[in-house]
């Protein structure tokens, strides 16, 4: 499952007026329960998933976007769409600013993954300020569906050959970042990834006598590491989206990115 796939042009609307989160919520809630493909649950019921979600934490992630999402029981197909308000409205976002984008998920309890990388790939394209301004100035629907499928097409608008893989080593030491750079991996198509906890070798060597004194008792670092093993012509983009979060790499002390050749992979790790 992929977004250019998973997109749906009948459901994208416009809003004039809506003016508070419960409304935006509402509205998406009619608009999914008037698909055929949601089967016999109710707006309502969307719409209390919905709500339960946003009592988790809020879905405005800031930049004006919000993406309200939630899992339906019993449902067979992702329904993704999206809402646009005329202004902006207070969406409880994580900058404090008010939301006028509202891309949205409802998708089967029993697929997490997908849904996991549908979420994340959206965030991923919306974080472009420039697609932002676009997808704001457009007021057809068929518009807005060829603009994101466009953007969730491979750069070249071929369809991927099958690869071969590799494995990326980031290691990260700003604790700020780390969330946003998991979602890089969160929506790609790596055949896994995992997170491992890690330390500095001054965290060892301050303990060795011969190097006492050099090194502060006190100093520790946040220290993570994410190792993912990532198709071949996916490398390029998932260091580009890793550069779109924090800058340039060899600019920075914090960040280290290592990639090796594979030879053979066999199997696979679960979220």
């Amino acid at each position: 499952m992929n977004l250019r796939d998973a997109f749906d042009s009948k459901l994208i609307a416009f809003s004039p007026d809506v003016s508070d989160k419960e409304e935006v919520l509402r509205i998406i809630s009619d608009m999914v329960a008037a698909s055929s493909r949601i089967g016999d649950t109710t707006s309502d019921a969307i719409y209390h998933s919905l709500s339960e979600r946003e009592s988790m934490g809020s879905t405005g992630f800031g930049h004006g976007i919000a993406i309200p999402h939630c899992r339906i029981p019993n449902l067979d197909d992702f329904l993704v769409g999206l809402l646009i308000s005329e202004k902006g409205i207070d969406f409880d976002s994580i900058d404090g600013e008010d939301t006028r984008i509202f891309p949205f998920i409802v998708g089967p309890e029993s697929k997490p993954k997908e849904y996991l990388k549908l979420l994340s790939a959206i965030s991923q394209i919306l974080r472009d300020s420039n697609f932002r301004k676009e997808i704001l100035s457009l007021r057809s629907p068929d518009e807005i569906n060829s603009l994101i499928k466009a953007h969730s097409l491979p750069e070249d608008g071929t369809p991927p050959r099958r690869p071969g893989m590799k494995m990326l080593h980031v290691f990260i030491q700003n604790e700020e970042l780390f969330d946003d750079l998991l979602q890089v991996f969160a929506g790609s198509e790596s055949t896994s990834a995992i997170i491992l906890e890690t330390h500095e070798s001054t965290d060892y060597l301050m303990k060795i006598p011969l190097f006492a004194g050099f090194w502060n008792a006190d100093v520790r670092h946040f220290n993570r590491m994410i190792v993912a093993v990532v198709r071949d012509e996916l490398v390029n983009s998932t260091i580009r989206n890793i550069e779109y979060i924090c800058g340039k790499i060899s600019d920075r002390d914090d960040i280290m990115i290592t990639v090796t050749d594979l030879h053979n992979v066999l199997g696979s790790l679960d979220f």
